[in-house]
């Protein structure tokens, strides 16, 4: 019987895990957690380096901090965000947001998913209540009423068994089989978008610059790695996708120099392309119409999901991640039921509001920058302008970094 069965293995899931581990926080050791991945190679210590990359907010990686996992990230290379650069298509002006204006050394981090993954695997290893089972898949999950646990039924390398726990997390992305099986129901819309992923060398270094340029088929956002390297998020219409992907390389290099704009190309100097796969995936956003059942909660993308024109997307499942940790230690502590639906409602409703916001943020800001209307176009050079005050500037600010939802202020 475990306590807590977390189904994705991901960098969410595995981010709970690790929150939930008795490494760093002996309060836990009493806590049996198990967590159900499908992908045998990351067991064997193989995270698939596609060229993606996630944007983590300063509050972000404090959560991390907080879990002891962050350490593990740094020493395998993070980039700071100390410049944020917005600006639309080739208009000369722009809005600088810098690090030093809200006094941290950091507006956020670029890390690549590799080493994300890398880190959270290699500490949940390190935990004596965690068991990883790996590879497996679930087949069918079921609540067994007369005994009140959540019995899942697996199918792994010694083939199919039931497992039983207080509680089960769905961690397993925006398809998540979980969220199915528990007939959860879901609002969604997908954008006739395609967001294009590939990574960069350029002769001159980024200076720790991130870019967001607003253009007519989507945001552009180019996103700094290392010194010289930097993960590029390209977001295209659905009719120019197909003629994009079928490039060669030189000629999808030219392509991309044009989105770069003649300043942007002048301060990098010579660029070229490292990724050998184009990765690419259709941006949309979803919200289920609850978190939680009894014995169940959902976390991440498998309870939300949204267009990354501000690379929010990863780190609202980070904030999922702390509330619901932070929840169901509290309970655990004060020898509350952890799947008792009136624990599960705390996480539930610290959260949903956060996710609802930014999920509405994030699509009028698509809408509006991703047109042509002239009354839209004016709108938004408006509200760059409007960012030039120091005031807003800084709200905006707070709001991207998470610092509205830092780790101490939602502790139990």
């Amino acid at each position: 019987m475990f306590d807590v069965l977390i189904v994705g293995a991901g960098m969410v899931g595995a981010s709970l895990a690790c929150a939930l581990g008795d490494k760093n926080c002996a309060t836990n050791r009493d806590l049996k957690v198990g967590i159900i991945e499908s992908n045998g190679n990351f067991l064997r210590g193989e995270f698939t380096n596609d060229g993606r990359a996630s944007a983590i907010a300063y509050g972000s990686s404090q959560i991390w901090q907080n879990i002891g996992v962050w350490g593990g990230m740094q020493r395998r290379g993070v980039t700071p965000m100390r410049v944020i650069q917005v600006s639309e298509g080739d208009l000369p002006y722009q809005v600088q947001l810098r690090c030093e204006d809200m006094g941290q050394e950091a507006l956020g981090y670029i890390v690549e998913n590799s080493v994300t993954l890398a880190s959270l695997w290699e500490f949940a290893r390190e935990c004596q209540n965690l068991e990883l089972i790996c590879p497996a898949k679930i087949l069918d999950v079921e609540y067994v009423r007369d005994r009140d646990v959540m019995r899942v039924k697996i199918s792994s390398e010694i083939g199919e068994q039931y497992l039983e726990t207080k509680l089960l997390v769905g961690a397993d992305g925006g398809r998540s089989q979980v969220r199915q099986l528990a007939k959860i129901q879901i609002s969604e819309r997908q954008y006739e978008q395609t967001c294009i992923i590939t990574t960069i060398k350029s002769e001159k270094s980024h200076q720790n610059f991130a870019y967001e340029r607003f253009q007519a088929s989507g945001p552009f956002a180019i996103l700094p790695l290392g010194s010289d390297r930097a993960c590029i998020v390209w977001t295209a219409t659905k009719e120019e996708t197909p003629a994009l992907l079928a490039l060669d390389e030189n000629s999808f290099l030219q392509e991309l120099t044009k989105r770069f704009g003649s300043p942007l190309l002048e301060k990098l100097g010579h660029i070229s392309v490292e990724s050998r796969v184009r990765a690419n995936y259709v941006p949309r956003c979803m919200h289920s119409q609850t978190y939680v059942q009894s014995r169940l909660a959902l976390i991440g993308d498998a309870a939300h999901t949204t267009h990354p024109i501000a690379g929010q997307g990863m780190n609202l499942g980070i904030r999922d991640v702390n509330a619901l940790a932070n929840v169901l230690k509290a309970a655990h502590q004060n020898n509350e039921d952890i799947g008792a639906i009136a624990v599960l409602k705390r996480y539930e409703s610290r959260r949903k509001w956060d996710n609802l916001g930014v999920i509405l943020l994030t699509d009028v800001s698509n809408r509006l920058f991703s047109n042509h209307n002239w009354l839209f176009k004016v709108i938004r050079r408006l509200g760059l302008l409007i960012l030039q005050i120091s005031l807003f500037k800084r709200v905006l600010m707070y709001f991207m970094m998470g610092l509205h939802q830092s780790p101490r202020s939602r502790e139990s």
